[in-house]
C-alpha cells in the first residue's frame, strides 16, 4: 500500500484551519480563546540530562598536561601500559553506555 505524503500540503490544510478557527473565535467574542495551546513539559530526566550535556560541553576535548606527561614517559621509555586497568575501564564505559 502506497501513501501520497506532500507537508507542503499538510501544512497548508494546517495554517487554513487555524485560520478559519481565529476567525469564528474573534465573531464569537472570545478572540479565539477556545483554541488549545501547545505545550511541552519536560521530565527531570530530560532537565538532569540537559545539565550534563551542558557540564560536557565546557570540558576541555583533552586533558593537555595528561597528555604531555604521557607523551614524556614515552620519549623516556618509562611508559608502561596496564592491561587490567584498561580492561577494567572498557568494561565499566560498556556498563555506563548501557544505562544510557
Amino acid at each position: 500500500m502506497r501513501i501520497n505524503f506532500n507537508p507542503g500540503q499538510v501544512a497548508d490544510i494546517y495554517f487554513k484551519r487555524l485560520k478559519t478557527t481565529g476567525e469564528e473565535g474573534k465573531k464569537e467574542g472570545v478572540a479565539g480563546s477556545h483554541l488549545q495551546k501547545d505545550a511541552v513539559e519536560i521530565s527531570d530526566r530530560a532537565r538532569e540530562l540537559q545539565l550534563y550535556r551542558a557540564r560536557l560541553k565546557e570540558l576541555p576535548e583533552t586533558r593537555g598536561e595528561l597528555v604531555a606527561a604521557v607523551k614524556k614517559r614515552l620519549a623516556e621509555g618509562t611508559y608502561r601500559i596496564d592491561a587490567e586497568r584498561v580492561a577494567a575501564g572498557i568494561i565499566e564505559e560498556h556498563r555506563l553506555d548501557r544505562r544510557v
